[in-house]
């Protein structure tokens, strides 16, 4: 594993920054970024070709995608028996994480996977990054459904979406020339830690198999108090910041506080929505651009901003159909109730019409900057911060996808809803049947969640109650919001 020390350069090679130390890393790394290339040349080519040849390419790729899960997925087989090989896409049903999930085994194209192996992977923190089998990454998500899923993702959809995050620097607003040129610079990621979330794996990918890039890496976890975040990302002074839309928003304010000084070049949100305002906001009080992804663990890059802060759906890759709730299609302009994903790069675990809860609008012009694939907005996938008080009155605002991680993470409690009430009282509801089973996930949860809102600076008495009913879904959208601030 790549040294810890981000100051520290563990390694030399021929190949710089691009190889592992571990001569087993030295290889794959090589070839990973070979074929990373390839695929890069391959974008960039296909974007200044005719919208004909696109079509086409983007057409041989989901029959050839098709055409494998059939022969090779038991599960899809059965799913779409009686449809001809033929249909299109749309013929075809929709799927979702709680069946694909339940059929796991049967769902994945190797017969060498099995879902019970995966887990005893995916239960040890310590293998973060680590490939698995020695051929694929893995990474789990619950989402806003509330249901653990886990996603495997073979050599070839890996490069894909390396090339995928590549192309995405030189159209993003207030594109570093330093990230274009590879010259070194320091990079920080504030995300959820502790578990195998896409963004932690990805990233500690990149550490294991290249050191010299991981020497300019660190990763802050939001789980940590927010004066420790702080400290450590003035002491790192980072060039880009990536993170979730709540925590860059959180820093902005430390940053027009004078309580954050640091002057970073480019700030990269996702993981959640990303308003207009809080982009004004967190750019005035930087100085930067704020660069917006949208994807999610099934399909790692959907889509990324441009200049004109659109995001441009990667339609050479991903195949996006957005639904009204009887799952027909709705007209650009219009905002769908959830949305259909369709992975052109993963083979090994096909993600095919997959609902994947969010609303999306797909516009109906054309992007100023020139790239002619489509743009779009999304909606959802937001939840609320919420407000405590430390021993002195004053307010303390705490991350919800921090509170996320610590109940289900720490407490082993996928679906829950976290409701708060008033600034010293919340409201926990536990999705199980069994009354002994929700009542000890509570007192699980009870004694770790107080210990991480003292520890985060909530030191004012806040009771947590017990609520029997079930969590709601947002009845637009069908999305389950787990963490709530009364309105």
């Amino acid at each position: 594993m790549a040294s810890q020390n981000p100051l520290e350069f563990p390694y030399w090679n021929p190949f710089g920054s691009f190889t592992g130390a571990d001569p087993l890393e030295w290889w794959r790394g090589g070839y990973e970024w070979l074929r990373c290339s390839a695929r890069l040349q391959e974008m960039w080519l296909e974007r200044f070709s005719a919208p004909s040849e696109r079509e086409t390419r983007r057409a041989a790729r989901l029959s050839a995608l098709l055409a494998h899960a059939r022969a090779h997925s038991p599960y899809l087989a059965r799913h779409w028996q009686g449809i001809p090989v033929d249909a299109p896409l749309q013929a075809l049903p929709p799927t979702g994480k709680a069946a694909l999930m339940a059929h796991f085994d049967d769902w994945v194209t190797d017969p060498t996977i099995h879902l019970r192996d995966v887990r005893r992977f995916v239960d040890d923190p310590a293998r973060i990054g680590e490939s698995w089998l020695g051929r694929f990454a893995v990474w789990t998500s619950s989402g806003t459904s509330g249901i653990p899923g886990i996603f495997i993702q073979d050599e070839e959809a890996l490069a894909v979406y390396g090339a995928l995050l590549s192309a995405r620097l030189s159209s993003a607003p207030g594109a570093d020339p330093q990230t274009l040129t590879l010259m070194p610079q320091r990079f920080a990621l504030v995300a959820a830690t502790g578990g195998h979330f896409a963004g932690l794996v990805w990233w500690e990918r990149l550490r294991r198999r290249y050191p010299m890039l991981a020497a300019q890496m660190r990763v802050f976890s939001i789980l940590a108090p927010l004066d420790e975040i702080r400290a450590g990302l003035a002491e790192w002074n980072p060039a880009s910041i990536a993170s979730y839309p709540t925590v860059l928003r959180q820093l902005a304010d430390e940053q027009r506080a004078g309580r954050l000084r640091i002057a970073p070049h480019t700030l990269w949100s996702g993981g959640e929505m990303l308003s207009d305002t809080d982009r004004r906001f967190i750019e005035e009080s930087f100085g930067c651009a704020v660069v917006e992804d949208y994807g999610a663990s099934e399909c790692l890059n959907i889509a990324h901003a441009c200049r004109e802060r659109r995001l441009h759906l990667h339609d050479n890759w991903v195949v996006l159909e957005p639904v009204d709730a009887q799952m027909r299609p709705v007209a650009p302009g219009e905002a769908s109730h959830t949305v259909l994903v369709t992975n052109l790069a993963n083979r090994v675990q096909p993600i095919v019409r997959y609902d994947l809860g969010d609303s999306v609008t797909i516009d109906p012009d054309p992007c100023p900057c020139g790239n002619p694939c489509p743009t779009m907005r999304v909606g959802g996938r937001a939840d609320d911060m919420l407000e405590f008080r430390d021993s002195g009155g004053q307010c303390v605002r705490v991350l919800p996808l921090a509170i996320e991680t610590v109940l289900e993470e720490q407490c082993s409690v996928p679906r829950f809803q976290l409701t708060q009430t008033a600034h010293d009282e919340l409201h926990l509801r536990i999705d199980s049947e069994d009354a002994l089973a929700r009542l000890l996930a509570f007192e699980r949860a009870h004694d770790a969640l107080l210990r991480f809102l003292v520890n985060q600076g909530a030191t004012a008495p806040i009771r947590l109650h017990l609520d029997e009913g079930t969590p709601e879904t947002e009845r637009a959208s069908g999305k389950l919001r787990r963490i709530r601030a009364a309105r």
